[in-house]
């Protein structure tokens, strides 16, 4: 650790997680993790291990209440909560929403508000000589609705929609300007739908700004290490 001269040194380390809810936390991974498995028994699947991982924060602070890292700790050491890089989807989706919102607010737009009416519908998207053809999930559809609610039940094609009535490129400037992952993402029309490669850790960082009035909260795990008589500080997340 950073500071510490005496290796043979007993160390106090202070740690943020919260005892009840990382308990709540790993019941929770155990309890899913059951219900998918059985679901893939179902479809005879039953060779197949699923991982999951769950990072539970106080977005005010940035403190780490509760980490869960997979399955089983006694089984892999790997911490898929920390480095574990997979899309992240629809979880991506309210940071389209944020860019359209700032944006309409940046032009004095009232064109796109959470009552903004658009329509849910298949759609094909041609790019040249390309063309794509995303869907929503299970191939379901609405019509008209209210951008609130096409967020609220992650629709995919109201999602690039938005993204494309101010332009991918706004969307992708707004993310990387949240500082998060290990690259800057560039504005294709699937950056709507999450395809940049983040770990759960990392998605939790950027959600702190919605309920930190706008501002990244760096998350830390352990504030305080005290060897002997001294407190040594770690290093903050960046």
């Amino acid at each position: 650790f950073p500071g510490v001269t005496d290796r043979t040194a007993a160390l106090e380390v202070y740690t943020t997680l919260d005892l009840n809810m990382q308990r709540a936390a790993q019941d929770a991974v155990r309890v899913g993790l059951t219900r998918v498995d059985e679901a893939l028994a179902r479809r005879g699947r039953r060779n197949r291990r699923p991982q999951a991982a769950l990072v539970a924060v106080d977005p005010r602070t940035g403190e780490i209440l509760a980490m869960v890292g997979g399955r089983s700790y006694n089984q892999s050491q790997f911490n898929r909560a920390v480095s574990a890089r997979r899309q992240p989807g629809s979880t991506f989706k309210p940071f389209v929403y944020l860019a359209a919102f700032e944006q309409a607010a940046l032009e004095g737009r009232t064109d796109l508000t959470p009552a903004t009416l658009m329509n849910d519908e298949p759609t094909i998207w041609t790019y040249g000589e390309e063309e794509w053809a995303p869907g929503n999930f299970e191939n379901e559809y609405e019509g008209l609705i209210t951008l609130r609610r096409a967020l609220a039940l992650s629709k995919n094609m109201v999602a690039i929609k938005v993204a494309e009535s101010i332009g991918f490129d706004r969307v992708a400037d707004l993310w990387n300007r949240t500082g998060v992952g290990p690259e800057k993402v560039k504005g294709y029309p699937s950056i709507a739908l999450g395809v940049s490669e983040l770990t759960p850790l990392e998605v939790a960082t950027a959600y702190t700004l919605f309920g930190n009035g706008g501002t990244i909260a760096p998350l830390t795990g352990i504030p305080r290490v005290r060897s002997g008589a001294d407190d040594l500080q770690p290093p903050r997340r960046k």
